[in-house]
This record gives C-alpha cells, sequence and structure tokens, in this order.
C-alpha cells in the first residue's frame, strides 16, 4: 500500500490509498527517517508473519481429516502469507526512495498482486463468519462441507480480483473517475463483510448460549430456575475439583450395565442440541474427527449398545470428558468460534484506520477541504492493516489449547536430532 505519489495533491494522481511524497531528486531528512522506520516495520512484518502463517497451515494441513473450518483457516494463513511474502514491493520501493530513484515497472505487478491478496483477506474474513454461522446455526441442514469451503475461497479470491479491476486500471492511467470508484468499491466491500460478521457471529453467541442454558437446565430437572441452576452448577464443579468424584447424574454409576439411551434421564433434552453443534461439517468423516478431539487416546466414542468394558476405557482418559462427552464437544466447538470471532475482531479494529482514510480521501476528491496534515496522520495509521496479516498465529495460539499444543509438536519434530 505504497505507491509513489502525492495522494490527492493533484487530480492525476495515483489512487493508491497509502501514498508518500513522489520521487524527485532525492530524499530530505524527513523523508530518509520515515523510509529507514518503514523498512524495520516491513522486514518484521515479512519475518513473523510469514513464519507465523506457514506454522498455521503446517499444522492444519497435517491433519488427515479436514473440515470446513480448517479449509478456511489455512486458506486465510495463505493469503496472509502472500500479503507478508509481497512486502517485498514495500522494501523495494523505500529502497528506491532512499536511493532517489524510481521504481522499476515490474513491481507494479507485485503491487497488483499484493492488492488481490489483501481484498481476499476481507472477503476469507467474511466467509468464516458465514461458516460459523452454518455450523453452529444451521448444523442439522447445513450448507458448507470441506468441498464447498474450498469453492468460497476461491470464490473469494474471485471477488477480490473484481474489486481491484478500477485500481488496476487507475495505477495504470491515473484519473479522478477511476480514483472515485476504486475507493467507493473498497469501502462498500468492507461495509459488507462488517455487516456480514455482525450479523452471524450474533446468531451464533445466541446459540450458544441457548445451548448452554439448556444443558444446565437439563442437569436438573424440569422446574428449576435458571439461577438455581447456575449455582448448582458452579458447586458441583467446585465438589469434582476437590474430590477428583465423578457428580454427573445423567451418567449410569454402575459399570456392570450399558449405556444406553434410555438411561441418559433428562440429559437426552440436551444431547439433540448438542450434536447440533457437533462439527464444522456433515461429513462422517468430519464428526469422526471432532469427537476424536475429545477422546484424543481412544479415537471414535463407542456406540451407546456397546458392553461396559468398552464403554469404561472410553470415559477414563478425561474425567471431565468421561462426565459429559457431548458438553466437552461442544465446549471445543465454542472455543473455535471464540477463536475466530477474535480473529475478525482485530481485522476490523485494523482496518477501521483504513477505511477512515479512504472515507477522508474520498471526501477531500469530491472538493472537500481537508488539510494535507490530517491526511498525512491518517495515511501513517494505515499500516495497522499489516498487523492482521502477522496477528493470527497469535491469537490461535492464546484461544485454542490444542492449537499451541500441534504447534509445538510441529516445532518438536522440526529440531534437528
Amino acid at each position: 500500500m505504497d505507491n509513489a505519489s502525492s495522494s490527492f495533491v493533484s487530480p492525476t494522481a495515483s489512487t493508491d490509498l497509502i501514498d508518500d511524497k513522489p520521487l524527485t531528486a532525492g530524499p530530505d531528512v524527513g523523508m530518509t527517517i520515515n523510509a529507514i522506520l518503514k523498512l524495520v516495520f516491513y522486514v518484521t512484518v515479512m519475518i513473523v508473519g510469514i513464519s507465523g502463517n506457514s506454522l498455521i497451515l503446517k499444522v492444519y494441513w497435517s491433519k488427515p481429516q479436514k473440515t470446513s473450518t480448517h479449509v478456511l483457516i489455512m486458506g486465510l494463513a495463505w493469503i496472509d502469507l502472500m500479503v507478508c511474502v509481497c512486502r517485498i514491493y514495500s522494501l523495494g520501493f523505500f529502497i528506491y526512495v532512499l536511493l532517489g530513484r524510481e521504481l522499476p515497472s515490474v513491481f507494479t505487478a507485485i503491487r497488483i498482486f499484493d492488492v488481490v491478496n489483501i481484498y481476499a483477506s476481507i472477503t476469507v474474513t467474511g466467509a468464516i463468519a458465514l461458516e460459523r454461522h452454518d455450523c453452529v446455526c444451521r448444523s442439522g441442514k447445513r450448507l458448507l462441507n470441506h468441498h464447498w469451503a474450498k469453492l468460497i475461497y476461491l470464490g473469494s479470491y474471485v471477488a477480490a480480483t473484481a474489486v481491484c479491476i478500477p485500481f488496476t486500471i487507475n495505477m495504470l492511467s491515473p484519473s479522478v473517475t477511476a480514483q472515485k470508484v476504486s475507493l467507493t468499491f473498497q469501502l462498500l466491500l468492507y461495509l459488507v463483510i462488517v455487516f456480514i460478521a455482525v450479523i452471524c457471529y450474533g446468531k451464533v453467541y445466541q446459540a450458544i448460549r441457548k445451548h448452554v442454558k439448556v444443558n444446565v437446565l437439563s442437569r436438573h430437572g424440569p422446574g428449576t430456575s435458571w439461577c438455581t441452576a447456575v449455582e448448582a452448577e458452579g458447586r458441583r464443579h467446585d465438589a469434582s475439583v476437590v474430590t477428583g468424584a465423578r457428580t454427573s447424574p445423567a451418567l449410569p454409576s454402575s459399570d456392570k450395565e450399558p449405556l444406553t439411551a434410555d438411561r441418559s434421564g433428562p440429559r437426552s433434552v440436551f444431547v439433540v442440541s448438542a450434536t447440533e453443534l457437533a462439527g464444522p461439517s456433515t461429513n462422517p468423516t468430519d464428526a469422526r474427527e471432532h469427537l476424536a478431539d475429545v477422546f484424543p487416546s481412544t479415537g471414535n466414542p463407542a456406540p451407546a449398545s456397546q458392553n461396559h468394558e468398552d464403554d469404561r476405557e472410553l470415559r477414563s482418559p478425561n474425567p471431565q470428558a468421561r462426565d459429559n462427552p457431548i458438553g466437552t464437544t461442544m465446549t471445543l466447538q465454542r472455543k473455535t468460534t471464540r477463536m475466530l470471532f477474535v480473529t475478525s475482531v482485530v481485522f476490523l479494529v485494523t482496518w477501521l484506520p483504513y477505511w477512515l482514510y479512504v472515507a477522508v480521501a474520498l471526501h477531500k476528491s469530491n472538493g472537500g477541504d481537508v488539510h494535507p496534515n490530517v491526511l498525512s496522520v491518517m495515511y501513517n495509521c494505515t499500516l495497522f492493516v499489516y498487523i492482521n496479516n502477522v496477528v493470527n498465529p497469535f491469537i490461535y495460539g492464546l484461544a485454542n489449547r490444542r492449537f499451541r499444543k500441534d504447534c509445538f509438536d510441529v516445532l518438536r519434530k522440526m529440531k534437528p536430532c
């Protein structure tokens, strides 16, 4: 997002939204300091972004059964990786600023490819919000599986390329009309993605709260108030931590009888709801994978009709999963949703200065009075957009313990003997 033009100073100025001073006889002291600081910034973006996004790709690519969530996470990581690699353009631009020379024309192709990937990161973020809504709120009649997720990912690239057409035209042949169209397309794209993210994640969290409430109430039978059930759950959790004993009334206390649907009691009310939250795809392989996350050392859960030896073996590894396996699956689903929700929030926050700059630039291009210093300050704040391309590995690591474990496993395998 750096181009050699004085932003909106003349009608023929480039419409690249992050512009620097024109390359003339050579940089002054201010331009030299600015160029050096930005070189340091972009080198940091490349190092952190390339290594972090490569780690995400390695972790999710190694999974034998990939869900729609995995496909879109890998797609976003690949796009972020390409954006970080394309910082070669930014490094080359500021090196030529220090040399006082014009940028070679070969960098134009890199710049266009960079912008397509930047817009694709926006559209894929919206696609992830739609996938979360489809996974949590429409699990009984899902529209997306991992094959459809691949098509959506490719469609995001197509949409990004379409939005980039006015930018490319204006970059090759600058004009006021192309400038306005390019800015308008970009602003509309952002507003559409914001709308999709707010609606989808709002409905997702409403559904999660509803299922959590049903789960808690189902443990305590009909007629129990919500506050009473929550207090009882707190006491139950404290008692289980202190004694290490199983306290769930929903599972049979005798190991001599098989676990059947008839003995599940009031918990069967939640079984249907939790099953709807079981995984990000309707494929049987995806369902098996999510249950494997709940019982990692035993594989797929045994059917309800199996004998008591299988039931004991299934429930042994994890006391919490043993007490409530479907509730644990829902917890994993909720953690994944929270992880991707935080990713979307970071996207919206880091891109906000950029779109404020676009709005002010549109106002100026329409004849509005904007002080050059205001535009300059807003321009420098737009560099926050690249934080969005490097921060996802840290978000995943903080929000997802399983991802942290997988990362350590990958890094351990990469260590030389």
